[in-house]
């Protein structure tokens, strides 16, 4: 289990999501539950080598590929292989060596995305949240259909994930390891879930609310334009434009 994530780094392409909210943002829907698509339950999440190498920023955008995709339609799934590829070019990291494996920035990788399709699917753009707002992470994952998050990853949440157990705070959480990105495609009163190392975690409210440090909606081909109409006070059109607006500069 390798983690990966650098420190959270700005972007002029980063859109920030409270830009586009023409009042108070309305409540969202009570539970979202995007990861539970029957198509992705019978293929599995894959691990995409983030057992081998601290590609995490990049498995996570397979993840989502895949839980957007089969929510909308034909699932996609991104090779093992065009994701260690991907983190090869952008990092310089030898799968064969194991060389320069030193991790990326999440807005790295976006930028990345909008220049280069992954599975055929080219990003659009993307916004950050607030964290630390509970209605800008409902929100993000029930309009986006993911929060790609980073996490500054204690030695208990290895410790939890290997045992099964939730992530929750505990007394001694044994130091921080380092950064970790993965995204969550659910929530609900008890708490939200997001997929790491192959699999879907738990993640109790206030653990998430200590350890992550950033947290971003991604708008790609094959999701945003096809999920239906956005929730009321929403400016849809307004982030439409900013993203043409992006592609022209």
């Amino acid at each position: 289990m390798f983690l990966g994530k650098l420190p959270p780094k700005a972007h002029r392409n980063t859109l920030l999501f409270s830009s586009f909210l023409t009042g108070p943002i309305p409540d969202p829907p009570a539970k979202r539950a995007w990861e539970w698509n029957p198509k992705i339950l019978e293929h599995g999440w894959g691990m995409y080598a983030n057992d081998v190498c601290g590609d995490c920023t990049c498995a996570s955008k397979a993840h989502i590929i895949m839980a957007a995709t089969a929510n909308v339609g034909e699932m996609v799934v991104p090779s093992e292989g065009e994701i260690t590829a991907l983190y090869s070019r952008l990092s310089g990291y030898d799968p064969n060596t194991h060389a320069n494996d030193t991790g990326l920035a999440m807005t790295d990788v976006y930028d990345d995305w909008l220049k280069n399709p992954i599975s055929g699917l080219k990003l659009l753009g993307w916004v950050q949240i607030d964290q630390s707002d509970r209605t800008h992470f409902e929100q993000c994952v029930n309009l986006f259909g993911a929060c790609d998050t980073g996490v500054q990853l204690p030695q208990s949440a290895v410790d939890q994930f290997s045992s099964g157990a939730a992530w929750d705070i505990v007394e001694n959480d044994g130091g921080i390891l380092g950064g970790h990105c993965v995204p969550y495609l659910g929530y609900g009163s008890e708490g939200q879930s997001c997929i790491t190392w192959g699999r879907r975690q738990p993640c109790g409210i206030p653990w998430f609310q200590k350890y992550c440090d950033e947290g971003y909606g991604l708008i790609f081909e094959g999701w945003f334009d096809t999920a239906g109409k956005a929730p009321s006070g929403f400016d849809r059109d307004a982030l439409w434009n900013a993203l043409q607006a992006l592609k022209s500069a």
